[in-house]
């Protein structure tokens, strides 16, 4: 056989290697970031949208955590001989009589979201207020509660679910309340507060409380967002009535709004043109140990919503053939069936070993025309303990994760591969000689 005919045989087998389930070289495919992630806007930027209105606003920055800047004094957390008023001591300089205050603060533990009720030692009545926040990423928690404490004068309650936290206040005269979150505020996040301020507060008339007159006469007057110097801010005015949402980006970009019923969330989407690139937060989806932590839109023109369910959907199997699902997420949505999307998610290692599974094992599977298809799926980071992926779908629909289905093109003949390499690696040994008797000769 002539060198140049080995060569062939040879470099075709070695391409039969490379393309029948083995060896995949890296490419920007499956390297774990998408064109959407590379492209995505700064995340050093904040807005607060209420209505047709949107500010710039900057966190309000301090050299310690946001407990400390807080600073909640009650029986439970200092001594008796230090001034305890059930209130924030800390944010005495930014207090306004009869004011609810909302702000970001950044700090050494990173980014949180702040509300302040009221004046501590101020000329008020005391007061009640209701807020319900969605959109919150899934690490996201309460850090400062005012007030939680043991004994029944304790009358705040305060809940949290998947994507969502709330709480009810009722305070005295000269008293604040309030609180902080954090988990997830670092990158990019939308946020949506859902107000109920004074006679619409849960408290008002809860004739459960230990003293629903707790609050006397007092009522809040006015909401402000603070932005900027921490000694100085910024004050910008908002409406008692509508609710408000801060996020990452610009005034230029899309908005979105979330809202949420016992069962699912949905985000409403305005001013986007098909080149922005919006993040959503979905809810986590229908299993422990698998969490669905992003959603990125493109193509989506103008205006568009899209509903979040931790439910499998009604019209599809739990899973493809012959594979068990690890979780699902319904999706539902106006204006966004066609839009590309890069869903990004987090399965927990113990998972993975719990049903013999390795990370190469996943894939995500995306609703169409009645069936699950295998979206391109790709392992983008891990902890040691967490996996995360990120897929690729052409349009938004319903999604599961599962075990990845054998292609047709894979070999159904045990040791194939390792087969063909062998014979590849004999033909080049063979290809070598054969030159170096011609040499010789």
């Amino acid at each position: 056989m002539r060198a140049n005919a080995l060569a062939a045989v040879a470099v075709a087998a070695l391409l039969m290697v490379g393309g029948v389930g083995g060896i995949v070289q890296p490419s920007a495919a499956n390297t774990g970031l998408s064109a959407a992630q590379a492209s995505l806007p700064p995340t050093d930027s904040y807005v607060i949208e209420q209505g047709e209105s949107c500010h710039p606003i900057e966190p309000l920055s301090t050299d310690g955590t946001v407990e400390s800047f807080y600073d909640y004094r009650n029986h439970e957390t200092h001594p008796e001989d230090v001034e305890r008023m059930y209130s924030s001591y800390g944010t005495e300089h930014l207090q306004e009589d009869d004011t609810s205050l909302l702000f970001l603060h950044e700090g050494t533990d990173g980014m949180s979201l702040v509300m302040v009720h009221d004046r501590l030692d101020g000329d008020t009545e005391g007061g009640a207020a209701t807020f319900d926040i969605v959109g919150l990423p899934t690490e996201a928690e309460w850090v400062v509660q005012d007030d939680l404490y043991d004994g029944e004068t304790n009358m705040a309650t305060w809940d949290s679910g998947d994507g969502w936290a709330s709480a009810s206040w009722i305070w005295s005269d000269a008293r604040t309340d309030g609180g902080a979150i954090q988990g997830g505020l670092n990158d990019q996040f939308a946020v949506t507060i859902q107000p109920a301020f004074n006679e619409d507060a849960d408290h008002y008339d809860n004739e459960d409380l230990y003293d629903p007159e707790f609050h006397g006469d007092g009522e809040i007057e006015d909401w402000e967002v603070l932005s900027g110097d921490v000694d100085a801010p910024d004050r910008t005015a908002l409406s008692l009535e509508e609710p408000v949402t801060i996020r990452t980006g610009t005034c230029d970009g899309p908005s979105v709004t979330y809202d949420r019923t016992d069962d699912s969330t949905t985000a409403s989407i305005e001013g986007a043109s098909t080149d922005d690139r919006v993040t959503l937060q979905p809810t986590a989806g229908t299993a422990d140990g698998v969490t669905f932590e992003t959603v990125e839109l493109t193509g989506i023109e103008d205006s568009g919503s899209v509903t979040f369910e931790d439910r499998q959907p009604d019209d599809l199997p739990a899973a493809p053939p012959e594979v068990d699902s690890l979780s699902s997420l319904t999706i539902t949505g106006d204006s966004i069936q066609d839009a590309p999307a890069t869903v990004t998610f987090s399965v927990e290692a113990a998972l993975l070993e719990e049903h013999g599974l390795e990370s190469e094992d996943l894939a995500l599977y995306a609703a169409e025309d009645g069936e699950w298809v295998e979206a391109e799926t790709t392992v983008s980071d891990e902890s040691g303990t967490t996996y995360q992926f990120t897929a690729e779908v052409d349009s938004l629909a319903s999604v599961t994760v599962a075990e990845q289905q054998p292609s047709e093109s894979e070999s159904a003949i045990p040791g194939f591969e390792i087969g063909i390499a062998v014979a590849a690696i004999a033909l080049l040994t063979a290809l070598w000689a054969v030159r170096s008797r011609n040499q010789q000769q």
